[in-house]
């Protein structure tokens, strides 16, 4: 399955430039796109234009040679074109690093599932073999158990045979200094 997911976000990747291209197009032609591009890109090239601008307004700026050179009153302003332009490509490059990042995205979630699903596995093994451990805890018991009574069992035997061998020795010894005694 996971060759499938490469070719389909290999695919989305290739498909997303030319879909790209398309949006660029509609914000140049779609007259309300074109008025919010416009709009955005200047308010955009105002910002950039204030935040990059090398000196406040009203300081003069020198050259390397000492001399005072010319003060922009105001920052250079973007034409209308440029600005549909640079909003164009804006849209065009934010199309395709959204469906990239939603790529990313997806496969991201699919991985986690997958890292889940391992994860449910591998706490269901380790609870059948806590259960299984368990079972073998109780057997070991049970059978250390049965083998102190066995223990105990032989024990009684034993004593119990050495008994019976002691009582038949001094039946025998009996018997014999009986016969000893009688054949005297």
């Amino acid at each position: 399955m996971a060759i499938y997911v490469k070719a389909f976000s290999l695919v989305l990747k290739t498909v997303s430039k030319p879909l790209a291209k398309q949006v660029k197009e509609m914000a140049k032609s779609h007259p309300f796109l074109r008025e919010l591009s416009i709009s955005m890109a200047l308010k955009a090239d105002s910002l950039y234009q204030t935040i990059m601008s090398p000196t406040p307004l009203n300081e003069p700026i020198i050259s390397s040679g000492g001399r005072r050179m010319k003060i922009p009153k105001k920052p250079p302003v973007m034409t209308e074109d440029q600005a549909l332009q640079a909003a164009g490509d804006f849209l065009a490059e934010a199309t395709v690093f959204g469906i990239a990042g939603g790529l990313v995205w997806w496969e991201q979630s699919k991985s986690a599932e997958k890292d889940e699903k391992k994860a449910a596995a591998a706490k269901e093994e380790r609870e059948q073999l806590t259960t299984m451990i368990a079972l073998q805890q109780r057997t070991l018991q049970d059978v250390t158990e049965v083998l102190k009574e066995f223990e105990q069992h032989r024990r009684e035997t034993s004593a119990a045979l050495e008994e019976m061998q002691r009582r038949a020795r001094e039946r025998d010894s009996r018997r014999w200094w009986g016969w000893a005694a009688a054949v005297s």
